[in-house]
């Protein structure tokens, strides 16, 4: 990247989202992460201590699905220039008609209004100024829709969705939108769930990152839309 930016990156306490943080932070960016568990924050801030030391990486208490969290995220980063939405989560494993609304609820909350709540958050300055990215990770699943997943899915395949829709809503407004898609992660999170699957053959956070790095450099200026398989 040519020159310093600010980069908002929600979900940025879990194993994607500290990536995708290392990757702004070796770019020479000033990262802002939300934090919603404690013991989440100790970890980033253990992990990036010179950063938070010499104010490159900002840690805020912030649930930006809900409104005063989204509020405390426009106040913390009102000038962002870049916005990664990686908050997110994984729950399922049930047939349509086995899967409590709970966790349709869940999943929506999760993958969805997360990232809608931060667009709106601090996409109004992104216009203002006329200078903005706005980065989704979506899923595979939202392409190959399995059974039994179909709320995550469902949630996933939403991003998709906004991610087209906004790029059209913002066209020659001097922002663009784009998304991610992985496939499985290898983080300790789902080799825990999986211990039975071989992770040499899923990807690993930190080629997401490079990515997701990628589509906020000038580089990909000219790249408005899309959803890029991972």
């Amino acid at each position: 990247m040519s020159e310093a930016r600010e980069v908002v990156v929600t979900g940025g306490t879990g194993a994607l989202g500290r990536e995708i943080a290392a990757a702004f932070l070796e770019a020479g960016d000033r990262i802002f992460v939300p934090w919603i568990a404690k013991p989440e924050r100790d970890a980033v801030a253990g992990r990036f201590a010179s950063a938070v030391a010499d104010g490159r990486l900002s840690l805020f208490e912030a649930d930006v699905a809900e409104a005063h969290g989204a509020a405390e995220l426009a106040r913390q980063a009102r000038t962002a220039r870049v916005l990664v939405a990686a908050a997110g989560g994984f729950a399922g494993g049930s047939p349509v008609h086995e899967t409590e609304l709970e966790v349709w609820d869940r999943m929506l909350r999760l993958n969805l209004r997360t990232a809608v709540s931060a667009t709106r958050a601090l996409l109004p300055g992104m216009l203002e100024r006329r200078d903005g990215v706005v980065i989704y990770v979506s899923s595979q699943a939202a392409r190959r829709r399995p059974a039994g997943i179909a709320a995550y899915a469902a949630s996933k395949a939403g991003l998709v969705v906004l991610t087209e829709a906004l790029q059209k809503e913002v066209a020659d407004r001097g922002v663009r939108v784009n998304a991610v898609a992985p496939d499985t992660i290898d983080t300790p999170a789902n080799r825990r769930a999986m211990p039975d699957a071989d992770p040499s053959t899923w990807t690993p956070p930190g080629h997401i990152a490079e990515v997701v790095r990628w589509l906020a450099s000038d580089a990909a200026a000219t790249v408005r839309g899309a959803v890029i398989p991972v």
